[in-house]
């Protein structure tokens, strides 16, 4: 079937944010964590829908409370749980919210082990 085109990609990310966004609103921030790091990117060559899933990624892990993070990551397997360390390091790049994303960075690590660091 071929690479998706970034037509594609962007559809899918309108998609994804709509139905996080409504998560988010309904107080389901682990579902909407899981549906925000569902189907990445990964072959994407336009780095403005990159940096607006980064973006998306990181506003959901904002909305939820440092209390809530072993909640947030409690059923991701391991592949979300190196997609999700993947977008900390994103997230950490520019120094904001740092040390919210350290938090996140230290339950991911628990969890998933520090092959999610590697990997």
């Amino acid at each position: 079937m071929g690479e998706p085109t970034d037509a594609q990609y962007q559809q899918d990310l309108d998609a994804k944010t709509r139905t996080v966004n409504n998560k988010l609103n309904m107080g389901n921030a682990g579902e909407a964590l899981a549906d925000v790091l569902a189907n990445p990117p990964l072959g994407c060559k336009n780095q403005q829908i990159k940096d607006s899933t980064t973006e998306l990624v990181l506003s959901v892990l904002a909305g939820i409370k440092d209390a809530d993070i072993g909640k947030g990551i409690a059923n991701l397997g391991p592949r979300e749980l190196d997609i999700l360390m993947k977008y900390i390091y994103k997230g950490l790049v520019p120094g904001d919210n740092s040390t919210s994303l350290l938090k996140w960075h230290a339950a991911v690590t628990q969890k998933g082990g520090l092959g999610c660091i590697v990997r």
